[in-house]
């Protein structure tokens, strides 16, 4: 997977985006040793070791390598390759919400053991939903009460899930028309949520409607893996249980004129605007892998600011996700992960689509070598 660890490398950049404070610090060196991060200095301050390598991205941004956290790399195409071109697009963190096997699984560790090019994989293993449900995929729906879901969840912590994806509703159309409607009784996902949380997992749900989006707060889900009709009690009980929104807009509602999708864009900018937390995701699969940054233009339309968009995409991802200790953010001691961009996306978010360099865990894989 591209070089070999760097032992020493300097990346020089006009910009630096600290999604801490969402803004930028201009002309900055980020020394990399190994698979870390350990200085960033002002260009001023810089002067070359023995031996260490300059990379000079000139008028360029860098930013902490982005993270998708709604991705299928099963869907769309052979896993090592969507793995490889969400990679290149510079997003170097993933969190994979649901397969029909566990090969995922398979598929992060050989990325974490280097056998495989692609980015930082949290996988969620099966799909958690009622059998002729919309994830019932390929007849892996869960038959039967409380202790069937328990069952599944268990089969997923068992088989080295990092998290777990349940399924409450179906998709936009459906919880528009029917806003209380929901396939997994609130018992049902009290039972998943608590069998998760046993097991120090997380809990994404797909929940698009109102009843949905209830009955998730109700039993404790961690976070929503779409946009939801959420309204302004139920934005205001999000913000105040710490629940987070994976909006993934551009796959639900691009080229979508109906009422249904434009009430999506609204109460995905209701639930900004009350202080919802928004995490990057794209539901890459459906969105083809490689194209996840097309999700920040999406965003920009629904009303989100450029630098909320880019903290979404780093700091709020890796919070939500629980791995913040090591990325999204730019300091020493963190994992080296980083992408730089042309120009200023606190101007354009386009130019987070064209990546003119990707640093995976201290690999160069797409830029300078």
């Amino acid at each position: 997977m591209g070089d070999s660890p760097a032992a020493g490398v300097a990346i020089r950049a006009a910009r630096l985006f600290d999604p801490l404070a969402a803004t930028s610090t201009s002309g900055v060196v980020v020394r990399v040793q190994g698979s870390r991060i350990v200085d960033v200095l002002p260009a001023t301050r810089y002067r070359a070791r023995q031996g260490e390598r300059l990379i000079d991205l000139g008028d360029a941004t860098l930013l902490p390598g982005l993270i998708d956290a709604h991705v299928h790399l099963s869907l769309g195409g052979p896993p090592r390759r969507n793995a490889a071109a969400t990679l290149r697009a510079g997003f170097t963190t993933v969190a994979d919400l649901g397969a029909v096997s566990q090969r995922v699984l398979r598929l992060r560790d050989s990325v974490n053991a280097g056998a495989v090019e692609g980015p930082r994989v949290l996988a969620a293993g099966l799909w958690v939903g009622v059998q002729g449900g919309v994830c019932e995929f390929t007849g892996i729906g869960v038959a039967g009460g409380a202790e069937a879901f328990r069952a599944r969840v268990r089969e997923n912590v068992a088989a080295g899930a990092d998290l777990i994806k349940a399924c409450v509703t179906g998709w936009p159309a459906a919880a528009w028309s029917a806003p209380d409607a929901s396939e997994l009784s609130p018992p049902l996902l009290a039972a998943v949520v608590e069998e998760a949380h046993r097991g120090r997992r997380l809990v994404v749900a797909h929940a698009l409607s109102r009843g949905g989006v209830r009955a998730a707060l109700d039993a404790g889900v961690d976070g929503l893996a779409h946009a939801a009709y959420v309204d302004d009690e139920l934005a205001a009980r999000m913000r105040g249980r710490g629940m987070w929104m994976i909006p993934t807009l551009a796959s639900l509602t691009t080229g979508d004129t109906s009422a249904a999708a434009r009430d999506l864009v609204d109460a995905v900018r209701r639930a900004h605007r009350a202080g919802v937390t928004l995490v990057y995701g794209t539901d890459g699969g459906v969105l083809p892998h490689g194209q996840n940054a097309r999700e920040a233009a999406a965003l920009l339309a629904a009303g989100v600011p450029a630098a909320e968009i880019l903290r979404a995409a780093t700091v709020n991802a890796a919070r939500a996700l629980g791995i913040a200790d090591s990325v999204g953010a730019i300091r020493a001691g963190m994992v080296a992960d980083l992408v730089a961009v042309a120009g200023d996306p606190l101007a354009d978010v386009a130019t987070l689509q064209r990546p003119l360099f990707v640093m995976a865990r201290g690999r160069v894989v797409l830029g300078e070598r």
